[in-house]
């Protein structure tokens, strides 16, 4: 049975408009821009069974940037429909199993599902809203060689939340699989392709996080460190790296001049305290 997928995503109606569907899945690629969105359902380990929407942000040259499973369940998308159901029939999930004439997702409040991956764009690629391709750089940054940016509590200010950005990159991929060590490879360009800082403010954001990553300061030591975490189990990479980026938030900037980017994957579960590397 098809998913009718078509008719799901124009239903769902996403305020984009470099959206397309192929096949089964949805994807936005603004012009000239090597970024793009991807939207597919998210399979259970039941076969032809899905909870939800998976999302991903790809880069064309350094791929996966970030990624969000959004549950059916967590945005009351079936709850009316399962409301007439046998308690336990499928609940949550939509199925391709029968072909009764009727699309798979039918019954479905997209309301809410649509809200989570609009505010999901907005933070993790603001180029698909935008007219241009990449997020404009401020007049901080023009500045950025102008004056001693070390004690420029702006500049101070914008790489401190850089760093949280790249902290919440690497989370996200520990979601994909993704060792910590390779996420901040390409970090300095996530910070300049989604917040629109030079590449020269990303890699200090850059070594400011491998900095509460391995608690330790930059020097010999670090290759080590970070072989260290990328050695470790996927789950023990996550908690590493929460811990870090707890403690970064914690810590006081000289003059905060924005909001806080938002996170654009939850964490979810406990996490331990990072054991010293």
């Amino acid at each position: 049975m098809s998913l009718y997928a078509k008719e799901f995503f124009d239903r769902l109606d996403l305020p984009l408009p470099f959206g397309t569907v192929v096949g089964d899945v949805y994807y936005a690629t603004p012009t000239d821009s090597p970024i793009r969105l991807r939207i597919e359902f998210a399979r259970t380990i039941m076969d032809r069974q899905y909870d939800g929407l998976r999302l991903a942000v790809i880069h064309a040259e350094r791929g996966t940037l970030v990624t969000a499973h959004l549950r059916f369940a967590d945005h009351g998308t079936f709850t009316r429909r399962d409301a007439e159901r046998v308690a336990g029939d499928g609940r949550g999930v939509l199925r391709d199993w029968h072909n009764d004439g009727q699309p798979p997702w039918a019954g479905a409040d997209l309301t809410d599902l649509r809200t989570a991956i609009v505010d999901f764009v907005r933070v993790s690629c603001p180029a698909l809203t935008a007219p241009r391709s990449f997020a404009a750089p401020g007049p901080w940054a023009e500045r950025w060689h102008e004056t001693l940016w070390a004690t420029d509590t702006v500049v101070l200010t914008r790489l401190h939340e850089a760093t949280q950005a790249v902290l919440d990159l690497a989370e996200s991929g520990t979601y994909d699989d993704r060792p910590v060590t390779e996420t901040l490879c390409n970090a300095r360009y996530y910070v300049m392709d989604m917040l629109g800082l030079p590449l020269d403010q990303g890699m200090l954001a850059e070594a400011a996080a491998v900095t509460q990553l391995t608690g330790r300061r930059l020097g010999p030591d670090t290759v080590g460190a970070l072989d260290r975490i990328a050695n470790m189990p996927m789950d023990r990479q996550r908690a590493l790296v929460q811990a870090a980026s707890r403690t970064h938030a914690a810590t006081a900037t000289p003059l905060r001049t924005s909001p806080a980017p938002a996170r654009p994957v939850p964490a979810s579960g406990q996490t331990s305290a990072a054991r010293s590397l």
